[in-house]
């Protein structure tokens, strides 16, 4: 008699683990971590793109007004593109340009107007990848966006690079740049006076 009230017990309170585990994952959706995360960014790439497929991007041919917008604080311009700078302290050291006719695209171009790499975002929805390339066609990094609050960044081999949820920024290398992107840090210092 002790023995199935004891089975009875034992198989409630299991009962009562796997609704709430399993209430958990409907609520929450797929967890990932490392390992299922690099699997799923993995899955079906290209590590290499043609260079056909960039070959008009190579040199920014609008790099003088983009710098002269970028210095406006203009980043969105005549409803052609959008900029994104990259300040390293208070200078200028590099920015992106995306296309509205090409909103999965991003260039990234030293101030000289010369690509550095391009990203490739895979869709728009969640969770999404997004493939860096060199201005040679080769793979870079992979990110593997989960929720908008969750990023696994990986190398070319699927090497963790970074993982990020929210703000919080875990890393093999502890100390990050410091790269502003966005406005300019000069107008912020401004602004705080």
């Amino acid at each position: 008699m002790l023995k199935k009230i004891l089975i009875i017990f034992l198989f409630l309170g299991l009962s009562c683990f796997a609704d709430e585990l399993s209430e958990e994952i409907l609520q929450g959706g797929i967890k990932y971590n490392e390992a299922t995360a690099r699997i799923a960014a993995f899955t079906d790439i290209e590590k290499k793109v043609e260079k056909k497929k960039f070959k008009s991007y190579l040199k920014d041919i609008n790099r003088k007004e983009n710098i002269e917008a970028i210095f406006k604080s203009n980043y969105d311009i005549d409803f052609d593109r959008v900029l994104c700078p990259f300040y390293y302290k208070k200078t200028l050291i590099s920015y992106a340009v995306t296309y509205y006719d090409e909103p999965l695209r991003v260039y990234y171009y030293n101030i000289f107007g010369n690509l550095m790499k391009f990203e490739i975002i895979e869709n728009g929805e969640y969770p999404k990848r997004t493939f860096a390339y060199s201005r040679y066609g080769n793979l870079l990094t992979v990110n593997f966006d989960v929720d908008g609050e969750e990023q696994f960044m990986y190398d070319e081999n699927g090497k963790l690079i970074a993982h990020w949820v929210g703000d919080n920024y875990e890393g093999k290398h502890s100390k990050i740049l410091q790269i502003t992107r966005g406005s300019n840090p000069n107008e912020i210092e401004e602004k705080k006076k």
